[in-house]
C-alpha cells in the first residue's frame, strides 16, 4: 500500500473515532444527564444484566478505536516513547474507570458517580488529543 493510501486511510479512521465520540457524547447528555446525581440516579435503577449488556459493545467498539489510534501514535517518530506511554495508560485507565463505574454505581457506591463523569470527560478530552496529533502528524507527512 502506498504511503498516500495509509495517510487516506488514517485520516478516515480519525474522523471515524472523532465522529463516535461526538455522538457517544450527545447520547450521554441526553439520556444520562451531565450531573453527578443524575449520573448517579440512572445506573442505580439499571439492573447488573442491563450494565453489562452496555459493557460489552462498548468494550469491543472503544477497544478498537483504542487500539487502532495508539498503533497510529505509535508510527509518529517525532513523538517521544514516554509521551506515547503517557497517553497509552491515561487512555486505557480512563477507559476503565468510565466503563466500570456504572456497575459500583448500581453496588450503591454513590461516589462512583462523580469518577464516571471525570472518567467519560478526560477519555473524551485525552482521545481529542491523540486524534488531533494524529490529525496533525497525517497532513504535515502529506
Amino acid at each position: 500500500m502506498h504511503h498516500q493510501s495509509l495517510r487516506i486511510v488514517a485520516l478516515i479512521f480519525i474522523a471515524l473515532v472523532v465522529l463516535q465520540s461526538l455522538l457517544g457524547g450527545a447520547v450521554f447528555t441526553t439520556i444520562v444527564g451531565w450531573t453527578p446525581h443524575a449520573i448517579g440516579d440512572y445506573y442505580a435503577q439499571k439492573s447488573l444484566h442491563g450494565l453489562l449488556e452496555t459493557l460489552a459493545p462498548h468494550t469491543l467498539f472503544i477497544g478498537v478505536a483504542l487500539m487502532g489510534s495508539l498503533h497510529f501514535l505509535g508510527f509518529i517518530a517525532t513523538f517521544g516513547e514516554k509521551k506515547k506511554q503517557y497517553w497509552i495508560h491515561l487512555l486505557f485507565g480512563l477507559f476503565i474507570l468510565d466503563q466500570t463505574a456504572p456497575i459500583f454505581i448500581n453496588l450503591g457506591i454513590n461516589f462512583f458517580a462523580y469518577i464516571k463523569l471525570i472518567a467519560f470527560l478526560g477519555f473524551e478530552v485525552a482521545l481529542a488529543v491523540v486524534s488531533y496529533l494524529l490529525f496533525r502528524h497525517t497532513l504535515k507527512a502529506m
